[in-house]
């Protein structure tokens, strides 16, 4: 198993291009690299620089390589599905320019299942019908994806209609898997209720890329219990610096090896923009907690 590591704009609570709490592009640029890190994603597109030329810039002038973009769409809706694929494309033409492989991509957080983040027996679920749309619109991306020879991982994320295990489950089952692979997010799937080595182990010929997040155990399942959403569990501090929360990243550690990953992992603490937090502090410890816990464990 061999690892290179990254941090992306969300650490900073970057969700949203124009939300006028961002932090600047530039300094969240200083910062991931002030913080250790080689590389970053791109983030909601817009917050960085689309220009290639200035893109390119911004990021070789702090020794910063990307590696993965986001796709943060409502998937569920089909009358979206065009501006979901233009998206796609502009997107990979710009991770295509600097050398990027990845498309993360999630379905976006929305009501009612924001409301029911966590909650697995009892949050709603899309029809068949509805279901169907959103394969086919995955399917979409999944080929304009192949164009620009980016590799489409989807993300099982907190609030969304594919959260939990049978969703992603389902998902794997109706999607090619030269359409689109998986990205596991270690706190995602603790926030859902899965065992995120159990995923990797299921899903090892799929899993390409890896999102590192960890969780207060208190804060979810205070959350879970109370029904919280998720953006107010986020401002409530749900997911902490690496080695801080519940997920168990010695067994992470063993399944990589197991499954034999190499590639990236994007460190990822969701926070608030508008918190009174240190995000690069916090993206130093979790640094130095993946390069002790992990890597050094392996070496």
């Amino acid at each position: 198993m061999e690892l290179k590591i990254a941090n992306a704009p969300c650490s900073w609570g970057i969700e949203f291009a124009d939300n006028p709490a961002n932090p600047t592009w530039q300094t969240v640029l200083d910062e991931i690299a002030g913080a250790g890190y080689g590389a970053t994603e791109l983030g909601p597109l817009g917050y960085l620089p689309t220009d290639k030329a200035a893109l390119n810039e911004a990021l070789s002038v702090r020794s910063l390589g990307l590696i993965a973009g986001t796709l943060f769409v409502h998937l569920h809706k089909p009358e979206e599905r065009d501006a979901i694929l233009e998206k796609t494309r502009v997107t990979c033409q710009i991770l295509k320019e600097q050398g990027a492989d990845f498309l993360v991509v999630i379905d976006h957080v929305s009501s009612p299942r924001t409301d029911q983040a966590g909650q697995v027996e009892t949050a709603t679920r899309l029809n068949d019908e509805q279901w169907a749309e959103m394969m086919e619109t995955l399917r979409g991306v999944g080929t304009v994806c192949a164009e620009y020879g980016i590799t489409p991982t989807l993300h099982a994320h907190a609030g969304t209609y594919i959260e939990y295990r049978d969703e992603l489950d389902k998902a794997m089952r109706d999607l090619p898997p030269e359409l689109m692979s998986l990205c596991v997010d270690t706190g995602h799937c603790v926030y859902a209720g899965m065992d995120p080595s159990e995923v990797l182990r299921t899903y090892r010929d799929r899993v390409k890329y890896l999102h590192f997040k960890d969780i207060n155990a208190d804060v979810h399942a205070v959350s879970v219990k109370a029904g919280t959403d998720f953006y107010t569990a986020i401002g409530n501090n749900i997911f902490c610096p690496l080695g801080q929360g519940c997920v168990d990243f010695d067994e992470v550690r063993q399944t990589l090896i197991e499954i034999d990953f190499n590639g990236w992992v994007t460190v990822e603490q969701d926070t608030d923009p508008a918190a009174k937090s240190d995000a690069k502090t916090d993206a130093e410890k979790s640094r130095a907690f993946i390069e002790k816990a992990v890597i050094a464990k392996v070496a």
